[in-house]
């Protein structure tokens, strides 16, 4: 496996990120299956339940009926983590050199969702949105770093997801897996203000890496279109849970080897966020790299997988807690199912 790394430094000006209102506990999605769905859909939730780990999430739709209309739309989430960075950075809308954004799930595939969050914020420059889901921030990180060190200009990137829009009731009694999507996935925005290496030793994001291992192999994430697969509705995700339990751990150890390939242990972080996959992440990936559990962020437990925001949103509430040190170092081991990409980076407080 090779994977691209990039031996450039960024500083780190903000991190935020922005949830939708309606925070839901399982109980409250049981309820809601049982009515739509069926009583036995909610017993085979609750099982699933307790093998994810995921207690509660953040929903951008209602759950009183089957219907997707947004309550708040990806864009407003976006916009909304924008404004936090730039409020808390001391820097104008017009400063920003770029956006680059992250998502599976846009408000509209064309235009890119990215620009309804350009016309909301009145940002009158220019944009890209990759349509990729769990490493959009590795991928992205790899376009930035070259453009802000020929620029010398601060940019955005920000990773979102709304998947709670793609849900359907009646699609669980023709596909079972579509219970580990509901039970899993959570809703929100989050990203961070990036700007040129200042020389310091605080707040610096280093040892840029992306790669993947999925040649030859199935995916075990797919966001079909009905025109690919009439027994779908609409943009559906499948998911095979058999496929991504089996690569998970390769994922994380990509990383890992990437990461000792630029002279990096992962022993010796003091704080490690993987890719939030399950409420039982801290377990997993400690027993699997043999670090303490406490060093591991979890997240997923209260946020569920938050897809394409994961790793900002995550990256975002540890860097605004009172946890970090100045010195303390962070390695972030991203893992995406989809075609088993993985990608990172180093940071340090």
């Amino acid at each position: 496996m090779n994977a691209s790394i990039l031996d450039t430094k960024l500083s780190l000006i903000s991190a935020a990120n922005c949830y939708p209102d309606q925070h839901l506990d399982n109980d409250s999605l049981f309820t809601a299956l049982s009515l739509f769905s069926g009583p036995k859909y909610a017993r085979k939730a609750k099982f699933i339940a307790r093998s994810l780990g995921v207690h509660s999430r953040f929903f951008s739709r209602s759950i009183t009926c089957n219907a997707t209309t947004p309550i708040v739309t990806n864009a407003e989430l976006c916009a909304a983590v924008i404004e936090e960075l730039l409020r808390t950075s001391d820097l104008s809308i017009e400063q920003l050199d770029y956006l680059i954004a992250h998502t599976t799930t846009p408000d509209t595939l064309l235009p890119p969702g990215i620009a309804w969050v350009a016309e909301r914020l009145n940002y009158n420059g220019p944009f890209i949105e990759l349509r990729q889901a769990c490493t959009g921030f590795a991928n992205a990180l790899q376009f930035a770093l070259p453009r802000i060190s020929m620029t010398n200009k601060p940019l955005v990137i920000l990773g979102s997801e709304t998947g709670s829009l793609h849900f359907n009731f009646d699609d669980i009694k023709r596909d079972n897996s579509q219970l580990v999507n509901y039970m899993q996935m959570g809703d929100g925005a989050a990203g961070v203000l990036l700007a040129p290496w200042n020389g310091s030793k605080r707040r610096v994001i280093s040892g840029c890496y992306f790669g993947q291992i999925g040649t030859n192999s199935q995916p075990g994430l797919t966001l079909p279109s009905r025109e690919l697969d009439d027994s779908l509705s609409p943009y559906l995700f499948r998911h095979d849970a058999v496929s991504v339990k089996q690569n998970g751990a390769k994922l994380i150890q990509a990383c890992v080897s990437a990461l000792n390939s630029q002279g990096y242990d992962i022993q010796e972080f003091d704080y490690i966020i993987p890719h939030q996959a399950s409420g039982l992440i801290d377990q997993q990936v400690a027993k699997l790299l043999g670090v303490p559990t406490s060093r591991v962020i979890n997240d997923a437990k209260w946020l569920g997988n938050l897809g394409s925001a994961a790793i900002w949103s995550s990256f975002s509430h540890l860097i605004n807690s009172d946890k970090l040190k100045q010195g303390d170092t962070v390695a972030i081991l991203g893992a995406e199912a989809t075609k088993y990409m993985y990608g990172g980076f180093v940071y340090t407080h």
